[in-house]
């Protein structure tokens, strides 16, 4: 998993790697979690937020010499507003352990 977690932000460097997490708090907290975004807050501490992601590019191939250029990815940021809460959703719905 590509995931980052900084004070008071997740970061999910890829899309489809929130689905699993955002399908197992639908299950928990129901279909309308997502549908309002202050429920969501409420809740569970935190909003979601797309964001276009600055990554550097990176290609082997010897006839293309692109070091330094850079590209947008699409990303998935989780903004918290304690750490309380994001410890709480990190223990819960993050397997980080290997």
């Amino acid at each position: 998993m590509k995931i980052k977690i900084k004070h008071n932000l997740i970061i999910f460097e890829e899309p489809y790697e929130w689905e699993p997490v955002r399908d197992r708090i639908k299950k928990d907290y129901g279909p309308n979690i997502f549908t309002i975004s202050w429920r969501l807050k409420r809740e569970l501490g935190f909003t979601v937020r797309h964001h276009q992601g600055l990554k550097q590019a990176d290609y082997s191939k010897e006839f293309v010499d692109l070091k330094g250029r850079y590209y947008y990815s699409p990303e998935i940021h989780l903004d918290f507003y304690s750490e309380a809460e994001q410890s709480f959703f990190v223990l819960k719905y993050l397997n980080l352990t290997g």
